[in-house]
């Protein structure tokens, strides 16, 4: 059975979970989030793996990385992620690497960055299935109205996300 090397990584926005498989990043999530299960068993079923609680050199580059960005060190990450989902979802999810550090899109202006002004809830979706929280800034959408909701992270976390990316 292949192997998803996973490590908890504690940080004062809260607790991650880390993974990696085949050289990449795969997971960068939040550990007390409501989908937690939903999330790993669509990583161990698209990567026909299983989760084994083991530290690598992707992970300790992706906690350095991450260290650097909680230090107002990075704005941009050059991990190599490996993303696992639907079509659809990889298609938000790298229009989400698109927006740029400290800006934030709603999730009308992201359907339409994705050509797809009618997808809002769709897009919305696709953006709380993100498994690559910060590396895939998902906490840079907000509604409509300017304000945050939904994170899979809790909204204090995101406010604090927005906030630290606004100070740099």
């Amino acid at each position: 059975m292949n192997q998803i090397n996973i490590q908890y990584y504690k940080t004062s926005y809260g607790e991650l979970v880390l993974a990696s498989f085949d050289g990449k990043l795969c997971m960068c999530d939040w550990r007390f989030r409501k989908m937690r299960a939903t999330i790993d068993n669509r990583l161990k079923r698209g990567l026909g793996a299983e989760f084994a609680e083991q530290d690598n050199a992707v992970l300790k580059a992706a906690r350095g990385q991450l260290d650097e960005y909680f230090g107002q060190q990075r704005t941009v990450f050059t991990m190599p992620l490996l993303m696992v989902g639907t079509e659809f979802q990889k298609t938000v999810w790298k229009a989400l690497m698109l927006v740029p550090f400290a800006t934030s899109l709603s999730y009308l202006e992201l359907a339409e960055k994705i050509n797809n002004k009618n997808a809002v809830r769709a897009v919305a979706s696709a953006n709380g299935a993100n498994a690559l929280s910060i590396f895939i800034p998902c906490h840079r959408i907000i509604g409509s109205n300017g304000e945050l909701v939904g994170y899979a992270g809790g909204l204090a976390a995101k406010k604090r996300l927005l906030k630290l990316e606004q100070r740099k």
